[in-house]
């Protein structure tokens, strides 16, 4: 069985996959962290992935972002990820978007769900924060400069929010 090594972790068990495969994840940013996460999202049988990038791929991304190879350079970095994970795990439903999400088209890319914020836009994330607020989303920061990375789980009405932590 595919999922058989998760399920027998006794914190995700049978009903636990069931979970995972029901489960609708955004990922807003394709680069190291993003690339990443959709593979190992995918790997583990999320049920829905909507991948959200404006970014293509470049050769400097290759040491840092394993999802992309030579071959795609110069191509939208949604529409690759997308078709390395169709090749993963064919059972699991993708989206994907090579756009800049802005406070006109947010809602229409954002869905309710878990939404990892991949990006590496201060503005982006602002207005994150404010639409998963609005519309109670919850969202993952994740930011990696040089060697240091920051995490933060963002749980709307339950922890404080990004503006909470980080001032405009």
């Amino acid at each position: 069985m595919r999922y058989s090594r998760q399920i027998v972790f006794e914190k995700i068990g049978s009903d636990g996959q069931e979970k995972i495969k029901k489960a609708n994840v955004t990922i807003l940013g394709l680069g190291a962290i993003g690339s990443k996460s959709a593979e190992l999202l995918a790997r583990a049988g999320i049920g829905s992935l909507t991948l959200i990038d404006r970014d293509i791929v470049e050769e400097s991304n290759l040491q840092r972002q394993s999802l992309f190879t030579e071959q795609d350079i110069n191509s939208p970095k949604a529409f690759v990820a997308k078709s390395h994970l169709e090749k993963i795990n064919s059972a699991i439903k993708i989206k994907a978007y090579f756009k800049d999400i802005n406070h006109k088209n947010i809602e229409e890319y954002i869905k309710p769900g878990l939404v990892l914020d991949c990006t590496d836009n201060m503005q982006t994330r602002f207005l994150l924060n404010e639409f998963c607020f609005k519309n109670n989303i919850d969202w993952i920061y994740t930011a990696i400069i040089e060697s240091t990375g920051m995490l933060f789980n963002i749980v709307p009405k339950k922890t404080p929010c990004f503006t909470c932590i980080f001032k405009e």
